[in-house]
């Protein structure tokens, strides 16, 4: 017979076998890049800030599936919500029903009234489910599970709400599509702005300029959380720009100096996470400096976050930038891909141009 544990974040530890289960779950798999359980700890503990205005809870059944719960004082679609996430289990649906029959009864005493997942204490972290494409692996940051999860999740009660997408392309075949899109929104471009490197030293002397543009590009997506300085820092501060590509990433900048857009690049650095790689480096020491010199062939570029600000989206310039890093990835990467796109989002555009064989994602919702 199973046994349910759970606790009440951050004034009671992880329940025994919360951190030990991904281990087990994905123990033949050689695509995993592993869970850093330390670094997990961190985040459930009370030195992580998000625990200023916001509770958890966790669930475990040791050994066959466990589950988070996480709320703030949010709306989404005029509801009170709250958050499922860090889920992972056998394929054993008693013991996800449990778990998820906790976490609903948790959420719904704080009043949430719907319950969205996988998100990992918010959008800012890790969120989405895989859905297809498992021969492929994945990337640093691209969701990775078991293929029955999608399914398991539905037999539980879950709806798909949004849908995403990755796709990929070889560098050669990329730049000699995009002649005429650069051509078109380029001139025009170039009267009131310019696009450079993004470089890690740009990044972090602007730290505070990036936390503002962050908030107005992206605080209308779905389930966006406005992060403290403080947490901006420790999401998006030296650890984070000291990963992307300084060669590829795209920083576009106005005349008068404001930031306008960028586009981030980062080397697919999966080859040295993977579990089946017998040199297998911790995700948390991974940098560009370091390890992109390591990576094997075929190397790939990932476009993975890119915004422009609302002055200047008249101009074409997601299309742009995307030509731009496209450009600047040709003899550096020889694969490129569009990643982590939602369907219904217009920058969708660029990717569905100039990308192939996609990779398929889902965010679900529930009734608590």
């Amino acid at each position: 017979m199973s046994t349910l544990h759970c606790a009440l974040l951050p004034q009671e530890a992880l329940p025994a076998g919360f951190l030990e289960l991904p281990a087990a779950v994905y123990a033949g798999d050689p695509h995993w890049l592993g869970e850093d359980s330390a670094a997990v700890a961190t985040q459930f503990s009370a030195a992580n800030p998000w625990f200023a205005d916001g509770r958890a809870m966790a669930a475990v059944v040791p050994g066959r599936a466990r589950l988070a719960g996480f709320i703030r004082d949010q709306l989404i679609d005029g509801e009170r919500a709250a958050f499922f996430g860090f889920w992972e289990g056998m394929d054993d649906p008693a013991a996800h029903r449990e778990v998820f029959r906790a976490v609903s009864d948790w959420a719904r005493a704080q009043g949430a009234t719907a319950l969205y997942g996988p998100i990992n204490f918010s959008t800012y972290g890790s969120y989405r489910l895989r859905l297809d494409a498992f021969a492929h692996g994945a990337f640093p940051g691209e969701p990775w599970n078991p293929p029955y999860y999608p399914a398991l999740l539905e037999t539980l009660g879950a709806e798909l709400r949004y849908r995403y997408f990755s796709t990929f392309a070889p560098v050669d075949a990329v730049v000699a599509s995009i002649g005429p899109d650069f051509a078109r929104v380029k001139p025009k471009l170039e009267q009131v702005l310019r696009l450079e490197a993004m470089t890690p030293a740009f990044w972090m002397a602007h730290l505070d300029e990036l936390y503002g543009f962050v908030d107005e590009v992206f605080g209308g997506n779905f389930a966006y959380t406005r992060l403290t300085r403080e947490e901006f820092g420790r999401h998006c501060g030296a650890t984070f720009a000291e990963r992307f590509c300084p060669e590829t990433s795209v920083l576009a900048r106005a005349h008068d100096g404001r930031i306008a857009g960028f586009f981030l690049v980062y080397p697919d650095y999966a080859p040295l996470l993977r579990q089946g790689n017998p040199a297998r480096l911790p995700a948390s020491a991974v940098n560009y400096r370091e390890h992109a010199a390591l990576l094997p062939a075929p190397r790939r570029a990932l476009a993975r976050t890119g915004g422009v600000h609302p002055d200047f989206r008249a101009l074409g310039l997601f299309t742009a930038m995307g030509c731009e890093l496209s450009l600047r990835a040709a003899g550096r990467y020889e694969d490129i891909a569009g990643t982590l796109v939602r369907e219904d989002n217009n920058s969708r555009q660029f990717a569905l141009r100039h990308g192939r064989a996609p990779h398929h994602y889902g965010l679900y919702r529930m009734r608590p």
